[in-house]
């Protein structure tokens, strides 16, 4: 009689740094999802606000960091230690559906296997791998909070690549079935500029047909096996925030390793609620992240994109200010970032052997 394979084991990471509500309305999407061997963990980035005794208070396990040296690194502790099968990522302003955790774990039942060196590298935005080894992380289908309508000129939107624009309903309107679930993302894509993205978003839910193969996974909802996670040593945490995501998927790339986007793992975000868009904190460090990120695996021509793009915007666009200081900042970092290429490589080179 066949036996019924069991599923990996999770270790649920959540970061929080002041937003202690949020983040237990996200544990307890997923806490009641959890099975034996399955353990939650709740990382406070020295919040200083209470937020670690009311995460406490909710019976949650909280890991709290001395300091807040970001999402990676936050996320960084709470792996520390991990014996589990699976690393699983939800940002504390989403919710996982029912069979989310069920769902984004499936695909990471084998350890991942690196595809023979013959294999065809895949590239940012058209993976298309034919490798049949066993995936090394899976992203989810996010799903934007809420429900949307097109915007009129005047209010405040959100824009597609398509260039819609669209605005939230009333949560009274939304109770009607009024406006439109839109997603967040199916998976972490790279165009020419350098720039890290989320496939399909702002495509209204069920419209979307993105293949499973894709090039990298989404941080706010994701899970990484326990080998590649650890080869690859988690995390970078020089870039605070923004582009882990894309760095680690280019890492997971880099060895030959496969990202699956699972539609049936589901997960709602409220868009920005623990960090604005719109902050000059979050242009400057955006800018100079994807700028480092760039140049510490993309082709030169791709880096040189990001350089004139980004010198463009600092010279003419509206936030001009806190995109000068991103690529100032970036290009302070280049040396550094250029010799760890360097390094990465000769390493790479010396696996192959």
């Amino acid at each position: 009689m066949t036996q019924p394979v069991r599923r990996p084991s999770a270790r649920v990471v959540v970061v929080n740094w002041r937003q202690a509500e949020l983040t237990i309305r996200a544990a307890r999407s997923i806490r009641e999802q959890l099975g034996d061997g399955d353990v939650l963990v709740v990382v406070d980035n020295a919040s200083g606000d209470g937020s670690a005794e009311r995460l406490r208070r909710e019976g949650l396990t909280v890991v709290e960091s001395p300091e807040n040296r970001g999402f990676g690194a936050g996320v960084n502790i709470g792996a520390r230690g991990m014996v589990e099968d699976v690393l699983v990522l939800l940002n504390n302003d989403a919710v996982a559906e029912p069979g989310f955790l069920e769902a984004i774990l499936a695909p990471l039942n084998a350890p991942p296997a690196a595809p023979a060196p013959d294999q065809p590298e895949s590239s940012p935005t058209t993976p298309g791998s034919t490798s049949i080894s066993a995936p090394a992380a899976a992203t989810a289908r996010i799903l934007l909070a809420g429900r949307w309508k097109p915007a009129g000129p005047d209010q405040d939107a959100l824009v597609s690549p398509r260039t819609d624009r669209w605005t939230r309903v009333s949560d009274e309107a939304a109770a009607r079935g009024e406006g439109e679930v839109l997603v967040n993302s199916t998976g972490n894509l790279v165009d020419a500029s350098g720039n890290g993205y989320d496939r399909d978003w702002l495509v209204p839910s069920g419209q979307e047909h993105s293949p499973s193969e894709v090039f990298g996974l989404c941080g706010g909802a994701c899970a990484i096996r326990r080998e590649a996670w650890q080869a690859l040593g988690g995390f970078r945490e020089d870039l605070f925030m923004y582009y882990e995501d894309t760095d680690l998927s280019w890492r997971l790339r880099e060895r030959g390793w496969r990202v699956l986007y699972v539609r049936e793992a589901v997960a709602r975000h409220d868009h920005a609620s623990s960090s604005g868009t719109d902050s000059p904190m979050f242009i400057r460090v955006n800018v100079r992240n994807r700028i480092l990120t760039a140049a510490a695996h993309s082709p030169a021509p791709v880096v040189m994109q990001a350089l004139a793009r980004t010198l463009v915007r600092s010279l003419r666009g509206p936030q001009r200010g806190p995109v000068l200081r991103g690529l100032t900042q970036a290009l302070a970092g280049l040396p550094r970032e250029l010799h760890r290429r360097a390094r990465s490589r000769a390493r790479g080179s010396a696996r192959s052997c």
